[in-house]
């Protein structure tokens, strides 16, 4: 599907202490948004923009210090262990 351009009339409703408006099915289908999804919510001048969230990686600790060994990190970085009290 091309992206086009979805332009509809939707009315503005309370939704807790906020403000929320409808995305209409045809917007929703175009970009593939499911229930529940974030969302970035610009607002700028008199135009409020709303896109898709990037999607944030949760990296492990493991992922993280691959390939880390104490030589690189330097010896006061790396506690001495004394007995189990760090294991």
């Amino acid at each position: 599907m091309a992206l086009g351009t979805v332009e509809k009339i939707s009315k503005v409703a309370r939704w807790g202490n906020s403000l929320g408006v409808r995305i209409p099915r045809d917007g929703v289908d175009q970009l593939k948004l499911k229930e529940g999804e974030s969302v970035k919510v610009r607002v700028k001048g008199d135009t409020i923009t709303i896109r898709r969230a990037k999607a944030h990686r949760k990296w492990t600790e493991k992922e993280l210090l691959k390939g880390v060994t104490p030589e690189m990190c330097g010896p006061d970085l790396i506690p001495e262990r004394a007995g189990k009290e760090l294991i």
